[in-house]
């Protein structure tokens, strides 16, 4: 049991990872020091950053951070008045942490130096429903956020919708949930903007999931 967790955690990492990782992690302390606004925050910011980068590898150990993650951006979310953020973590991100767990669990393939999940890519009729949910989702949501009193009714419903989207494919293995997140990385850090840790977390994510679709790439070749 002890070595098979010590595979989990620290097998298979190259050098520049290892860097990768600490560098993300020492970002939001540093931006912590400078911005103590709360403590929430920073957990979120740490716990996703390396959830996000575990994910990258294919190890299914990443729901552990990110249970942690997603019950802290719950609060942060919460406290920012965006109805949609906090909603999709409470229905989309909570629950996925231990539906994933079991999808994975079943379907990952042993390597030498480390078991990383098996990876698929969509098909252009996959595709074509994957647009076709977030360009109607993103309209209907919109319109339920504005009438509850949300905040950034438009970019809130759209980036909500993009996580749903994303999130799926994530539990299914499609490799190209990497697309998503980073058109969603993009969309956050301009959503939180004016939160530092949420900011500097983002940031790490975009160039995370830049590297976690060539690592799926990898995966599935």
């Amino acid at each position: 049991m002890i070595s098979q967790i010590k595979q989990e955690f620290f097998g298979g990492w190259q050098p520049f990872e290892v860097v990768w990782l600490l560098l993300f992690i020492a970002a939001q302390i540093v931006v912590y020091y400078f911005y103590p606004d709360s403590v929430l925050a920073m957990i979120a910011g740490i716990s996703g950053i390396i959830c996000n980068v575990f994910i990258g590898k294919g190890k299914i150990s990443n729901y552990v951070f990110g249970l942690i993650f997603a019950y802290s951006y719950f609060y942060v979310s919460l406290g920012a008045n965006y109805l949609g953020e906090m909603n999709t973590t409470l229905y989309v991100y909570i629950p996925a942490q231990f539906i994933g767990y079991f999808l994975w669990k079943q379907n990952m393939q042993q390597d030498k130096s480390s078991e990383a999940v098996i990876t698929k890519s969509l098909s252009v009729k996959g595709w074509l429903g994957l647009v076709a949910f977030i360009a109607i989702g993103t309209l209907l949501l919109a319109q339920a956020l504005k009438a509850a009193g949300g905040s950034s009714t438009l970019l809130d419903g759209l980036t909500t919708i993009i996580v749903v989207a994303a999130q799926v494919l994530m539990l299914l293995r499609y490799r190209e949930q990497w697309i998503l997140w980073i058109v969603l990385n993009i969309l956050a850090i301009k959503l939180w903007a004016e939160n530092p840790s949420m900011y500097v977390m983002y940031g790490a994510y975009l160039l995370n999931a830049i590297y976690g679709y060539y690592n799926w790439t990898k995966l599935q070749k």
